[in-house]
């Protein structure tokens, strides 16, 4: 097998580096290679990609595999859905609405609301971005609320701030 992975990215199929070219990235380049990779590869698979077949298409190591996998499914850029034979990783949803999104910022931290739907159902999603070194917006968490019950989360998150902020006083 030749150590290169094909991907689809914009309707074009792109050539991706070989293992050698890979390596002689610096490390935190090739990590950001790899998430990318992957999380392109959760892109084009609608059917969900286990870390088996992220290994066939790509020369990365199951473990790295499986590291970047988690990191998108804990800042919920992705989901997993386990069974009897093991893990698939699915990209996590798509907007319901082209308007369903609205980001805040506070300070170097960004805030984003989405409405998405997957096949769990619609969530609102909000995403924890942080401004880098570079001033570029990183995801760094996120939760997803079933739609069904946003109301209900937003009157327990109410109450909540409202009974530590009477204790500040």
């Amino acid at each position: 097998m030749i150590n290169m992975v094909r991907v689809v990215k914009d309707k074009n199929e792109s050539t991706i580096l070989s293992s050698e070219e890979i390596n002689s990235l610096k490390p935190d380049q090739r990590e950001i290679y790899i998430r990318n990779v992957i999380n392109d590869i959760l892109k084009t698979s609608p059917n969900g990609v286990t870390i088996s077949d992220i290994s066939e298409m790509t020369s990365f190591n199951r473990l790295t595999i499986g590291k970047h996998l988690e990191h998108l499914a804990s800042i919920r850029e992705a989901y997993k859905k386990e069974d009897r034979r093991g893990a698939t990783y699915f990209k996590n949803g798509r907007l319901v609405h082209p308007t369903g999104q609205k980001e805040i910022r506070i300070g170097s931290k960004a805030y984003a609301f989405i409405r998405i739907q997957n096949n769990e159902g619609e969530f609102f999603y909000i995403q924890e971005k942080e401004e880098d070194m570079y001033k570029a917006l990183k995801v760094k968490g996120g939760i997803l609320i079933p739609m069904d019950s946003f109301q209900l989360f937003l009157k327990g998150l109410i109450e909540f701030t409202m009974k530590e902020t009477s204790k500040v006083r």
